[in-house]
């Protein structure tokens, strides 16, 4: 993964923009020399077609090579100065610059590719030595007081200027998606940091559960167990606790040696079976390992088993017993199997299956997996930075569209000008809105335009720059095709092309007519497509910045809420494990158990218990907003108990923050003692409280809940309807 800082997208777009501009200039290189040199009436000297010739075969090489960097960049620098100097041996014609020619379209091109691929302040030096070198050029030709008529130079300007402002939108696009990647990266590493933080609690009360509560609740409940014994397991439960504080898992640990420490505890007699060894990667392992012990310690302590049999195979370990077992079907009480075994693997990213009838044993499988599920991306741009960027660039199009049409129109055309000018203007909605109401009617009068225009003009005209239509139609219609995808639009500008070009070759087909078709072909429809290309860079961008925002919204709301709840379960957690562990290291010294200790070992065990409880629904808003009031009400000295009746489904915001403020006004009058009891319907949350009142509560109401008042004792029922929640 990149640094959050590293501007991976940067460099990714303006490779791909590099490429993009080496394989428009090389190709146009290609196919106008070829032309070029297929053209009979050329009047290239010998010379010239012996540099065409050259730049043909450089051109062709870069094509297969695709070699990038400043120095293959300076050759096609170098090569298109060259063909610029070599006017004179290449169009010794005093007209040259009235009709297409290999040289302009080389030059052109040259000037558009090398600004997308260098900065602006590179670009600028770079067209204006192509433009001096095309100038000396065309100077010895026509003579230098004459340059004023080639319209070339004019458009070397524009071109570098429109190529820069491509260059400086996608790296205003570049830099979004190197925001949101960093972003998304930096939330992506804390949503992992929660999950591993979320999953050490729930190990460590899964741990408290197998160790400090299973031996607190022997001695509360007077089991007759050999002091010896009991020391021995509180000395055992003390050193799990104690190294359970998080380290790294191992890289690998061998299971089988792990899983028989894990019996050496028992008096049931364990027998193993299948592999004699078997390395797993420790955070596979352990999980395994902690659950497989908490089954065993079941096994010791309700099964009344004579064996119990451990399989271990590559992808499993199956522990069977021949004890009492139970019916499944029943409901179990506690948090042995449902959190310590089954909801351990699940966290793990496994799965524990459980099969048992009443008198034939037990047998529970664990199997572990090393699947990892990415989170799905759906598809938001927050911020719409994109989206400006992208009209931004379609205006700038249409901008370009426009001074076209302004600088080649003919004055007897302006109907037809106009036409394709307000075409061209049609795109504003679309750009602007996404309203591309227009863009049907728009298309039809560019085609209007496209035979209309080469049709009417006088013959003499059709091979010089008063066929304004060949360039104009493809820069009316881009931004037209900027909401459809790259291959489509690039479709319907080449199909007009073609159209124009049939209108021409229907009037005169002859060499020279096909001859600046092929150029006009490789040149100005070339950089056309170029245009539509970076558009689709652009959308392509807009995708993946929408995906990373959208993750990162919700990555975030996620740690924030987790970040909450995680506080007050740690601090609850550290406070009664300072209370076990003294109670333990007591019970290590071997010596009977007396009355004072029995009853400090039952509070201990119900604490430990009720904060089971509360862990299985301790994820749900609206448990995040009772927790602290029911904290509060224990400060006090209130004893609160709190049930949860089923899966709590999602509650709006506003209901939960009605039923928190009733309970809490519910709770202010308590003063020993409070019930409350949490359920849930199909369509509504209902929470019952019963308390005890340090007055008489008869006078005690809130708006939308049920209350009943008996002398000093007060029972509540708030209820609300359940609705989804709001997603980012």
């Amino acid at each position: 993964m990149a640094t959050f800082g590293e501007p991976a997208a940067r460099l990714q777009l303006m490779n791909r923009a590099a490429m993009v501009g080496l394989l428009m200039r090389s190709s146009i290189n290609l196919g106008v020399s070829l032309i070029a040199l297929a053209d009979p009436d050329s009047l290239a000297l010998p010379l010239g077609r012996w540099l065409l010739g050259a730049l043909a075969g450089w051109s062709l090489y870069r094509l297969v090579t695709r070699a990038q960097g400043a120095g293959w960049l300076t050759v096609d620098y170098l090569a298109a100065l060259a063909v610029c100097l070599s006017l004179p041996i290449l169009v010794p014609t005093t007209d040259f610059y009235a009709s297409n020619t290999a040289p302009q379209a080389i030059a052109g091109t040259a000037v558009i590719s090398i600004s997308v691929s260098v900065s602006v302040f590179a670009a600028v030096p770079l067209t204006v030595g192509i433009a001096a070198a095309y100038a000396v050029g065309a100077g010895l030709v026509i003579g230098w007081e004459d340059l004023t008529s080639v319209t070339a130079l004019y458009y070397f300007a524009v071109q570098c200027a429109t190529s820069s402002i491509i260059r400086l939108m996608l790296l205003r696009v570049a830099g979004a998606i190197d925001r949101a990647r960093s972003d998304r990266a930096e939330a992506e590493v804390a949503r992992r940091v929660t999950d591993a933080v979320r999953d050490y609690e729930h190990e460590q009360l899964a741990l408290l559960h197998d160790t400090a509560a299973s031996t607190l609740l022997m001695v509360g409940q007077g089991t007759d167990l050999p002091p010896q014994r009991l020391a021995a397991q509180a000395r055992r439960d003390l050193h799990l606790l104690d190294v359970s504080s998080w380290a790294a898992p191992p890289p690998r640990v061998e299971l089988v040696a792990a899983l028989r420490d894990c019996a050496t505890h028992l008096t049931t007699p364990a027998k193993f079976e299948g592999r004699d060894e078997l390395w797993l990667p420790g955070a596979s392992a352990q999980p395994v390992i902690a659950a497989a012990r908490e089954a065993m310690n079941n096994v010791e302590r309700h099964a009344g088993a004579s064996l119990l049999r451990v399989a271990v195979s590559d992808t499993s370990v199956r522990l069977s017993d021949d004890g009492t077992g139970f019916d499944p079907e029943v409901r179990r009480d506690g948090h042995g199997v449902e959190d310590s075994i089954i909801g351990r693997m699940q966290r793990a990213g496994g799965e524990a299956r459980l099969s048992s009838e009443p008198g034939s044993g037990t047998v529970v499988e664990l199997r572990w997996s090393t699947a990892h599920v990415e989170p799905d991306t759906p598809h938001v741009d927050p911020d719409r930075l994109i989206d400006r960027t992208r009209a931004r660039y379609g205006l700038a199009l249409t901008v370009y569209a426009l001074v076209n049409l302004v600088i080649t129109v003919r004055p007897a055309d302006t109907v037809l000008g106009l036409l394709a000018a307000a075409a061209s203007l049609a795109a504003v909605p679309g750009i602007l809105w996404h309203r591309y109401t227009f863009a049907g009617p728009a298309a039809a009068a560019v085609l209007i335009v496209a035979v209309a225009q080469p049709a009417l003009l006088p013959h003499h005209a059709l091979l010089g720059y008063e066929h304004w239509a060949q360039g104009a139609i493809g820069w009316c219609l881009v931004p037209l095709m900027l909401a459809v995808p790259t291959r489509i639009g690039a479709a319907v500008i080449i199909g007009y092309w073609v159209l124009n070009s049939a209108v021409i070759l229907i009037r005169d087909p002859s060499p020279p007519i096909l001859v600046n078709i092929g150029l006009g072909s490789a040149s100005i429809l070339g950089v056309q497509l170029f245009a539509l290309m970076f558009n689709g860079l652009m959308r392509e961008a807009a995708d993946v910045v929408a995906s990373e925002n959208a993750v990162r919204q919700q990555l975030l709301t996620r740690e924030r809420i987790a970040q909450a709840l995680r506080g007050e379960h740690q601090r609850r957690y550290a406070t009664i494990v300072a209370n076990v562990v003294p109670l333990l290291d007591e019970l290590t010294r071997g010596e009977r158990v007396d009355p004072a200790m029995q009853r400090r070992a039952w509070a201990e065990c119900r604490r430990l218990r009720t904060l089971f409880d509360q862990a299985s629904t301790f994820d749900h808003l609206l448990m995040q907003r009772i927790r602290p009031l029911i904290d509060a009400a224990e400060a006090r000295h209130v004893d609160v108990v709190i049930d949860v009746d089923g899966a709590l489904p999602d509650v709006a915001d506003t209901e939960i923050s009605r039923l928190a403020a009733t309970l809490s006004g519910v709770l202010d009058l308590c003063a020993t003692s409070a019930r409350i009891v949490v359920t849930s319907g199909d369509d509504r949350v209902e929470i019952s409280v019963v308390v005890d009142t340090r007055d008489d509560a008869a006078s005690a109401k809130w708006d939308g809940a049920e209350v009943i008042a008996a002398g000093r004792e007060l029972w509540c029922v708030i209820s609300a309807a359940t609705a989804p929640l709001p997603r980012g």
